[in-house]
């Protein structure tokens, strides 16, 4: 699966230094950096990792909204010492052959400081699995938007490479940045096993299965009209994987707290995953990892056609698109009524996971990508 992979000259080794936004507990920082890691290690490279924002991040942060004042003033020491352990990182990127930078150095920071990286390091690669550009234009505060206005296509300006993960973001950074790589999303087949019939609900109820941050649950309650058709009609209930609670008193909710232990194994409690979304500059830069988890595990995915999803969820084949509160009844029924239909959409999804939508599948690429550069 993928490409081969460039053999480097005996004694070489490739030394690049990431600058992620989280630690391996964030999914963006997972996604784009941390699954690849013994790929590259095997590929000869060297990977060092300095992430902004470490575990402890975590323990009081969800990652559902932008950070409050009150969180930042009463965690000041730890944001103020994680600024300068990122600051501090601008001193040593001359010792490495390559810098991926993940967004940005600093967010809510105008541009400025990535100048500076670019002077002593420039084999400056920017990675981007979202629209960031389009949440600072978004941003409810007047100064957050003015302070960051252009920031992020400056940043893609003066990158030697941009790598992102769609083509609505592959377009955007096109427009400033002639070196740019679309990468898939990606998947450890190790880790996503396909459901069973051991994992089928006791108590006979159709399963409709949503994962993600409780700043999606909007999208959720989108679909209030259809759940009460659905719930009306059919026994179903909708499971939700978050770091809080989903409340909707149209359908019966059970919730399920995410963990990286528990992830798959409660995907595969699912007998059908849900992707809706709204239709606007930001989600259209969204990286359709939802979906791909869902097939990975082997159910089928409804979602709406927006941005890269209606490229990976082939309607009909491996999924539905819907949009309108009577597709999403339509098409949730349909798969409800039909378990031979939701077995081979969902094995026609994993198989496109297996080809094309794994990390084992993407990291030839890449890696080729980051050696051509040096």
């Amino acid at each position: 699966m993928g490409g081969a992979v460039q053999q480097m000259r005996p004694g070489m080794t490739l030394r690049i230094l990431f600058l992620t936004k989280y630690s391996k507990l964030g999914g963006s920082s997972k996604h784009m950096v941390y699954s690849y890691l013994e790929f590259y290690e095997q590929a000869g490279i060297s990977c060092t990792i300095t992430p902004l924002f470490d575990d402890r991040y975590f323990s009081f942060r969800v990652l559902s909204r932008p950070a409050t004042l009150a969180e930042i003033v009463g965690h000041a020491g730890y944001f103020f010492h994680r600024a300068l352990n990122r600051l501090s990182q601008l001193l040593r990127v001359s010792q490495f052959d390559l810098v991926a930078l993940e967004k940005e150095l600093l967010p809510y920071f105008p541009f400025g400081l990535e100048t500076l990286l670019k002077a002593r390091q420039p084999k400056l690669v920017s990675l981007y699995d979202d629209a960031v550009h389009a949440h600072y234009a978004l941003n409810p505060s007047p100064l957050v938007r003015w302070l960051c206005r252009d920031k992020i296509r400056r940043v893609i300006a003066i990158s030697h490479h941009v790598i992102v993960w769609n083509d609505y973001l592959a377009e955007y950074a096109r427009q400033y940045n002639l070196n740019v790589s679309v990468m898939n999303t990606g998947i450890d087949l190790r880790r996503y096993r396909v459901k069973t019939e051991r994992d089928q609900n006791p108590d006979g109820r159709v399963v409709i299965g949503w994962i993600g941050t409780p700043n999606s649950f909007p999208y959720l309650s989108g679909l209030e009209e259809a759940f009460v058709r659905l719930s009306g009609r059919h026994n179903v209930e909708l499971r939700v994987i978050s770091s809080m609670d989903y409340q909707n008193r149209a359908i019966p909710v059970s919730n399920r707290r995410w963990s990286l232990a528990t992830e798959v194994d409660d995907l595969c409690t699912f007998d059908i995953g849900i992707m809706p979304l709204t239709d606007d500059i930001g989600t259209r830069g969204k990286s359709a990892y939802k979906a791909v988890q869902y097939m990975g595990v082997g159910i089928p995915v409804v979602c709406s056609p927006i941005g890269i999803n209606a490229k990976i969820v082939q309607d009909g084949v491996n999924g539905f698109w819907a949009q309108t509160p009577e597709e999403w009844f339509e098409k949730l029924s349909r798969l409800i009524e039909d378990p031979g239909l939701r077995q081979r959409q969902g094995a026609a999804g994993r198989r496109l996971v297996e080809e094309t939508y794994s990390v084992q599948a993407v990291a030839p690429r890449l890696v080729n990508i980051l050696k051509s550069l040096v």
